[in-house]
This record gives structure tokens, C-alpha cells and sequence, in this order.
């Protein structure tokens, strides 16, 4: 028998396709290939409320939301196939001050047009009303579940180039605070990517699957053993001073990552999607450093916000003036008396110069500053303002022996060993990432 010319195959796909139809299926014959095509995932995280880095230490001096809306800018416009994608722990501190930074950096995703953005949790510092009012956030959870806020469990972007990605988050429930009677609830978060996947497969029928978990390192490697799972982006952050791994890690033809701590670096995944399905990944960490532009408009968002630091530091001098405490130091002034030569050497320190420093950067009204550029600020008896207190600016000896003023009535010793602890409350990662004891205590011996 000769074998079916191409008429009657056309007949008989035609005739199996009626056939199915009338018999009430349907479905469309699956795909023979994949789409193919290559995008740009871009991921952030672990922010903790890091506006703009202070500037303290050259090396430190990257990040901030005006470098990565410039970065952004550029990225986007070199590969229109672009996907951003942020994983929570972006707030810090529940203080009035955290609140204007958290409210801040919202403002700032919701300009640079993320397509999906979880929560970790820290960003439940200021309760579900706050979120609530934040707009413009593409908010993405399948596992947890907000009281007056409505979270999508995915989202699915549609590039210009036809792929088609869906991207769902899940969070481990021991890192929230959940009771009888919270506001915030999460389920399990491998049954609840199981039910976004199984849907996916039935619906959307995605050609790349992104998963953003906020957990820690190891629990979030577990999810690449999950079916339907091709990329993990990992986030959940500690405190500022925390390593992060961000090495990549590949797997079965998927791949893990993480990105850096306080946006000072953002993660670049480049995703090749063969015919055949077949993908393949090229990851780099871009840092944000001190030659990277400013964005003009995050640069006005953030004199926005420092103008309302200056506001609420106006606010609490009337309450601080009234409130004024006793002497407890006795100010580098009275040091002088009985320690000339030690003054001489703190004179010509970086600590003689501290609250210089402040002022040359226009930020001698930010208490996050403050602490560490004056003497016994936010302490019974310290730096209240220049005007109230100028005998306190600048890292006084106090600030590394303690409190004196009694100590200038009737002088005692042994105060050296307190001021080898107090370096470190300074003296931190993010201000000063090469400290060291040893090698600094020389720049001041006395």
C-alpha cells in the first residue's frame, strides 16, 4: 500500500480534530517546541531600610536608591526583556525614623516598576494597614496571607521577545510572629508552590518558572529538587553586619541565588531558553559603587525624606529642651585640664573632626548620624543640637570612657578597658569594614 499522501493526512488531522470537538474536549494539540529566547532577571533584597550608604568609608560607598534607579535605567534599556524581582527584608527599626525610610524605599520600587516584590519579615514592622497603603507594588505570596491586604500568589509577565514567565513566592512560617489572635497567618509553603505549579501546567503554561522564597540559605536550595521549578531566588536577612552567600548554585539545569546585603550590589541572571527547552544561566553581582550615577528623580525623593527627618528632629528638640537632664559629662573641655597631650591627639583625629563631617553632607539633623558623630547623643545628658549642646559635638572622650563629670570632681582611674568594647558600636561593618583594633588604635594612641 503506497503511503498517505500529504492531503489525507490533512483530512485526517482535520477529521481527529472534529471528532474531538464534538465529543466535548477541547484541548489543543501540546507544542511540539518550547518558545525560545533569552531574558534578564534582576534581584534585589535585603535592603533593611538602606536608603542611601552614609559615605563614612570608601569601600562601603555603594548602593542607595538613586545608583540602582540609574542602573536600572541602563540595564533595561540594553535588554528590553528584562524582569525585576525583589525578595523582602527591606524595613528596619520600628522607630518613627524606620517608618519614613520604609515608606521611602516603597515609593522608590513602585518608580522603577517592579514586576514582583515579597515580603520577608521585616516588612511587617508597621502592620498590614501600613502595606495597605503603599501603592504601585506588585506584591507576590502564595503561602501567606495578609488580614485587609490582598496578595497575589503569582504573576506572569509576558516579554517582548513571547516568553512567558510566572513568577510565585513563599516564605517560611518560623521567621513570622504568628498567634491566635495575629493578623498574619502562612500556610505550608511546598504544598502552597506545589498548587501554583500544578496550575500552571493546566493554565499558563509557562516557559520559565521563578520562584522567590524568603527563608534561609538551606531551606531555600530544597526547592530546586521541586518539579516545574527552573530558577530560586533566595532573601532574609538578619541584621546589617550578616555575610551573605552569593554565589550561585546550579542544579538539574535550574539555579539558586541570593542577593547581597543593603542594596549595594543588584544580581543579574541571564536566562537562555533553547528550542528544545533546554536552559542555561550566566549570573554576576553589578556593584553600585561611588562612580555610579544619581538618578535625579530618586534624588528628589530622597531630599523628600531627609526633609522630613529634619521635621521630626525639629519636632523632639521642644520635648528634649524640656526634659533637659543634669551635667553627667563633663566635656572634652574639662579633659583638656588634666590631659593636655591626650587632647592635643584627639584634636587632630577623625574624632576631633566628627561632627564636621555631618555638616559638610548636610545631615547634622539625622539621629542615625548623630549617634556616632557627637557625644551621649539620645543618652540622659548628651547631644541634644548644635544650638542646645555645642559642647558635645565630635567624639569626645566620653563617648569611649563614658560619662565623666563625676570623674573631673574626684578623678579615678581604670577606664581604658571600656573604651576598647566601645569601638564596636560604631565601628561597624557597613561604617568601617576593614576595623581593627590593632591597626586603628595607633591613628589615636594617647
Amino acid at each position: 500500500m503506497n503511503p498517505p499522501n500529504k492531503i489525507q493526512n490533512a483530512f485526517r488531522t482535520a477529521a481527529s480534530l472534529i471528532i474531538a470537538l464534538m465529543m466535548g474536549c477541547t484541548a489543543l494539540p501540546e507544542p511540539t517546541e518550547s518558545r525560545s529566547g533569552e531574558l534578564l532577571i534582576v534581584y534585589s533584597g535585603n535592603v533593611l531600610g538602606e536608603l542611601k550608604p552614609c559615605g563614612c568609608d570608601q569601600e562601603e560607598d555603594q548602593g542607595g536608591i538613586e545608583r540602582r534607579m540609574s542602573y536600572l535605567k541602563q540595564a533595561i534599556s540594553q535588554e528590553p526583556n528584562t524582569l525585576l524581582v525583589d525578595v523582602g527584608d527591606n524595613f528596619k527599626g520600628s522607630t518613627r525614623q524606620g517608618r519614613l525610610k520604609a515608606r521611602t524605599l516603597m515609593q522608590a520600587l513602585a518608580k522603577m516598576k517592579y514586576d514582583a516584590v515579597t515580603l520577608g519579615d521585616k516588612d511587617l514592622l508597621y502592620g498590614n494597614e501600613f502595606l495597605s497603603g503603599i501603592q504601585n507594588i506588585p506584591w507576590v505570596a502564595a503561602n501567606l496571607h495578609l488580614e485587609g491586604l490582598t496578595l497575589p500568589a503569582s504573576r506572569t509577565r509576558v516579554l517582548d521577545n513571547g516568553l512567558k514567565v510566572l513568577i510565585t513566592a513563599v516564605a517560611d512560617p518560623d521567621l513570622f510572629y504568628t498567634s491566635s489572635d495575629s493578623n498574619v497567618s502562612l500556610s505550608d509553603p511546598r504544598a502552597a508552590l506545589q498548587a501554583q505549579l500544578e496550575q500552571a501546567r493546566q493554565s499558563e503554561r509557562p516557559d520559565l518558572v521563578v520562584v522567590l522564597t524568603h527563608m534561609t540559605r538551606e531551606k531555600g536550595l530544597t526547592f530546586l529538587e521541586m518539579s516545574g521549578v527552573d530558577v530560586v531566588i533566595n532573601g532574609h536577612i538578619e541584621k546589617d553586619s550578616d555575610e551573605i552567600d552569593m554565589v550561585p548554585v546550579y542544579r538539574a539545569g535550574k539555579i539558586f541565588v541570593q542577593p547581597g546585603p543593603l542594596g549595594q550590589k543588584m544580581g543579574e541572571l541571564r536566562v537562555r531558553i533553547n528550542p528544545d527547552g533546554e536552559k542555561t544561566y550566566q549570573q554576576k553581582m553589578v556593584r553600585l559603587g561611588s562612580k555610579a550615577p544619581m538618578d535625579p528623580e530618586m534624588t528628589q525623593l530622597y531630599d523628600a525624606y531627609n526633609a522630613k527627618v529634619e521635621e521630626l528632629f525639629m519636632a523632639t528638640l521642644a520635648a528634649k529642651r524640656q526634659n533637659k537632664h543634669e551635667r553627667v559629662f563633663a566635656t572634652e573641655q574639662t579633659c583638656q585640664i588634666c590631659h593636655a597631650k591626650e587632647h592635643a591627639v584627639w584634636s587632630q583625629s577623625g574624632h576631633g573632626r566628627a561632627y564636621r563631617g555631618l555638616q559638610e553632607v548636610n545631615k547634622s539633623f539625622d539621629p542615625e548620624c548623630l549617634i556616632c558623630h557627637t557625644t551621649g547623643f539620645g543618652q540622659p545628658g548628651g547631644f541634644i543640637s548644635e544650638i542646645d549642646t555645642p559642647e558635645l559635638k565630635n567624639v569626645q572622650c566620653e563617648m569611649c570612657h563614658g560619662a565623666r563629670q563625676a570623674h573631673s570632681q574626684n578623678p579615678q582611674g581604670g577606664f581604658a578597658k571600656e573604651a576598647h568594647a566601645a569601638c564596636g558600636r560604631c565601628h561597624v561593618k557597613k561604617h568601617s569594614p576593614k576595623f581593627n583594633f590593632s591597626r586603628y588604635w595607633p591613628r589615636i594612641r594617647h
